[in-house]
């Protein structure tokens, strides 16, 4: 009987994800972390490479940061990955195509156990991306919150609220927005209450 070592889990697929600046990055790296110091065991991290930002995953806060390789299609994951390889990480899932989930599915059926992060809601709190069919497949899921940003209020954020100008975004405005791409953009973790999408219907309140 083969025995795993508990940091790898063959066939497992495992999410973190969440708001921005809710730790999700950081996660994913503290998963990791340990499986390079193990013998005879590859493992390979990935982002898309419509992030531009760096060639490496790394932490908003924290010195923890890791080498990757950058792909423009889910379909290249398979195709870099090295002999022997275990595990396989990925950051920004949401941006990655609807394939993604399709990639995935053949890595676990190849024994590899696959790690996820990711924002599960787009910057209009509507289901981002592959995301929402990654979660349903998904053997474990950790949902994580951030601080809520909006003035004297920091309660938990599930929420990523896309500024332009300083002025929440339009419904309508670009989709795909990597923070730093652009000077006037930029993003706040928000609570539901205080996430604002001028133009979006909404119900009305009891």
């Amino acid at each position: 009987m083969m025995v795993h070592n508990r940091l790898i889990e063959p066939g497992a697929l495992e999410i973190f994800c969440g708001p921005m600046k809710s730790g999700k990055t950081l996660e994913l790296l503290h998963r990791v972390e340990k499986v390079r110091y193990m013998n005879d065991c590859s493992y390979m991290l990935f982002k898309p490479a419509i992030d531009t930002r760096d060639k490496i995953i790394k932490t908003r806060f924290y010195s923890l940061e890791a080498d990757c390789a950058t792909v423009n299609e889910p379909e290249e994951i398979p195709q870099k990955l090295p002999k022997n390889c275990k595990v396989v990480a990925i950051d920004e899932g949401q941006f990655f195509r609807d394939s993604l989930a399709e990639v995935v599915l053949r890595l676990l059926n190849s024994d590899m156990n696959v790690i996820i992060a990711g924002l599960d809601l787009d910057f209009r709190g509507e289901p981002f991306g592959p995301m929402p069919k990654l979660l349903s497949m998904a053997n474990y899921v950790k949902k994580l919150t951030a601080v809520c940003q909006y003035a004297g209020c920091n309660s938990p954020a599930t929420r990523s609220q896309r500024l332009i100008m300083g002025e929440p975004a339009s419904y309508f405005s670009s989709l795909l927005a990597v923070e730093g791409s652009a000077a006037e953009e930029s993003y706040e973790s928000r609570c539901l209450k205080h996430h604002q999408v001028p133009g979006k219907n909404t119900l009305q309140k009891l």
